[in-house]
């Protein structure tokens, strides 16, 4: 069987473009001054010559058992890899198969072509100076700021401006979404399922939407639901600052893999665009990946504002959150005890959600004062000290730069100089500084990379105030709603280590844990001295010579504490033993107050003064001041 084979790049220069059809005419005219007839045409339209794994190329070779004669235009159609080339030319004389090459007058029966392998390896530099012309087009195109690719969900290029974009607002919302529910403990998984679930459009589907009522053709199939990938990918990417990468991947051989570009080697315009995310959500978001990644947290279900941060202090493992029947408490026990049992881990290290959020909120109250401190040092000192420290940077990377530029133009007159003289020696010269050249742009290059990332560098040093401001407002924002989020959490806290008791020790972020201690038992003491005193003020409040356990419970839970008439009996007991309160048969009048107000305020300002928390207490909860009862 003769056939014939016609291959075709797109990337090949205009002037050489000859199409397939024409190759075919061309090998059919060939065939017929031959005597012979192409029973077959095998074809790649716009793959490389470089690749062997061409769909056309590799069915011809499959069938070549069947094949006595290949037609082809020349060597380079067959492919442009010298060393496969010629291998293929040693094979198909081996199994005494002919290759016709019409332009190159070669036949693998009569091989006399003494320039074969030059041919071959003229047609490898061939697509090799092209791949490098091509790569030194677009890296000048993207070194200008221009957008090669499409944009990410959330923009669209300005039709009117050039390398412009704008804000879809509706997408914008979806990514802010993404990331407040990251924030809140979700992972990408429970988050792409919500998504989906909720029916809210793919980043596909809404930009096919787009293009439609823009009145543009879309033939492309949109994804119908959320996937981890679309997350993650929203989640990591910086452009919703306003960061716009280039070359973040480059191919080193051709037809490789793409290999992904280090950051300092990467092209970067930052402020290119109006951001949809703050600085400090997307950083916390960064910095939650890694903790989660780090802890192996998979994200939490509803209602769980715990997870990434809770660990054992016993075998280090999280603390997962578990369920029990006939309880609305949220429970977290050590993971290691759930799964493997006692034997891996001796105690279950049960806290609830309930005691976790009192013990972080007293905390974060304590530690307002100190934050603040922090705050004011920052401005006071450390600030200051990076930006000289930043100053001495750049003019060290902007001599570097200037003494490079002035090492490469003296090596090019020295070059020009020698190889003026040595004539009979040029090739050795010029090959000999031309290392040297790669050598010098290779650390220009490196000091003018490190220099576009300092233009950054102060906003980067500037943020690390925003970020403790940030870190502020948040907690100003607790202490007046006395409530937390899982967005506070991953702001504010590093880790909670829970001992076998279930008494967590707490460490803030911001070296807040470093100026003020939190010991849980104090804390726990410190509450209970609270409701205490509450109840005496609230009996010494009362115009009736008696009280009552609903009075009491009602009042205390309009003070902050927990909402329970049984849970007020035991400090009603406690009122007793101090000879305060006297239990009754009367239904309506229970407990009768023995003591008069004088004698009662006396023993309030006792105890106060007993109380070495006093200072603290009270935070977030109602306390009726002296000046209220005097």
């Amino acid at each position: 069987m003769i056939v014939g084979y016609a291959r075709l790049s797109r990337d090949e220069d205009k002037k050489n473009y000859i199409s397939i059809e024409n190759q075919k005419m061309i090998g059919n005219q060939f065939a017929l001054e031959k005597n012979m007839v192409i029973d077959q045409w095998y074809e790649d339209d716009g793959v490389s010559g470089y690749s062997f794994n061409r769909p056309g190329f590799v069915d011809l070779l499959n069938n070549l058992e069947n094949i006595e004669i290949i037609i082809a235009k020349d060597l380079s159609r067959v492919g442009r890899h010298n060393a496969k080339v010629l291998l293929l030319l040693d094979e198909l004389k081996e199994k005494g198969k002919r290759l016709l090459l019409v332009d190159d007058d070669y036949d693998t029966l009569n091989d006399d072509d003494d320039v074969i392998g030059i041919k071959t390896w003229y047609n490898e530099r061939y697509v090799k100076d092209a791949s490098k012309k091509i790569k030194r087009v677009i890296r000048a195109r993207q070194k200008e700021g221009t957008f090669l690719t499409g944009v990410p969900f959330g923009y669209e290029k300005d039709v009117n401006v050039k390398n412009k974009v704008n804000i879809v607002a509706e997408e914008a919302e979806i990514v802010k979404r993404i990331f407040n529910l990251y924030l809140e403990g979700y992972g990408y998984r429970k988050i792409a399922n919500l998504l989906t679930e909720q029916e809210i459009p793919t980043p596909s589907a809404m930009r096919k939407d787009r293009l439609i009522k823009q009145g543009k053709t879309v033939k492309t199939i949109p994804r119908d639901q959320w996937s981890d990938g679309m997350v993650g990918d929203i989640l990591k990417n910086d452009f919703y600052l306003g960061t716009f990468r280039q070359h973040k991947r480059e191919r080193i051989l051709i037809n490789g893999n793409d290999t992904r570009v280090s950051k300092e080697n990467q092209i970067v315009f930052k402020n290119n665009h109006e951001s949809i995310i703050t600085i400090n959500d997307f950083e916390l978001a960064q910095e939650a990946m890694k903790k989660r990644m780090r802890t192996n947290y998979r994200g939490k279900g509803e209602n769980r504002l715990f997870g990434s941060c809770l660990f054992c202090k016993d075998c280090g493992s999280r603390l997962t959150p578990i369920t029990r029947k006939n309880s609305s408490k949220q429970y977290y026990i050590c993971n290691t005890y759930n799964q493997k049992g006692k034997r891996f881990c001796n105690r279950s290290h049960q806290i609830t959600e309930e005691s976790l959020l009192k013990d972080i909120l007293a905390y974060i109250k304590l530690c307002r004062n100190g934050l603040q401190h922090i705050i004011e040092t920052y401005d006071l000192k450390d600030f200051t000290t990076e930006q000289s420290n930043l100053e001495d940077k750049r003019k060290f990377l902007t001599t570097s730069i200037e003494n490079k530029k002035n090492e490469l133009k003296g090596l090019l007159a020295q070059k020009l100089k020698e190889t003026t003289l040595n004539g009979f020696e040029q090739s050795v010269l010029a090959e000999t500084y031309e290392e040297l050249q790669k050598e010098i742009l290779a650390k220009l290059n490196g000091y003018e990379s490190q220099l576009r990332e300092f233009d950054q560098s102060q906003m980067e040093t500037e943020n690390v105030k925003d970020k403790l401001d940030t870190a502020i407002k948040v907690v100003d924002n607790i202490i007046e709603k006395n409530n937390i989020t899982g967005k506070d959490i991953e702001i504010l806290v590093d880790s909670i280590i829970v001992d076998e008791e279930g008494f967590p020790d707490i460490k803030l972020r911001y070296g807040l844990s470093e100026i003020i201690k939190y010991n849980p038992l104090e804390e726990l003491n410190r509450r209970e001295n609270e409701i205490i005193l509450t109840t005496m003020q609230l009996i010494w409040k009362e115009d009736r010579n008696y009280t009552s356990a609903k009075y009491l419970s009602r009042e205390l839970t309009n003070a902050g504490f927990s909402k329970s008439k049984k849970s007020v009996l035991p400090y009603i007991a406690i009122m007793i033993d101090k000879g305060i309160l006297k239990a009754t048969e009367d239904p309506l009048k229970p407990y009768n107050i023995t003591v008069n107000k004088d004698h009662l305020k006396n023993m309030i300002n006792v105890y106060m003064e007993s109380l070495t928390t006093w200072g603290n207490a009270g935070n977030g909860i109602r306390i009726y001041s002296e000046k209220e009862w005097n």
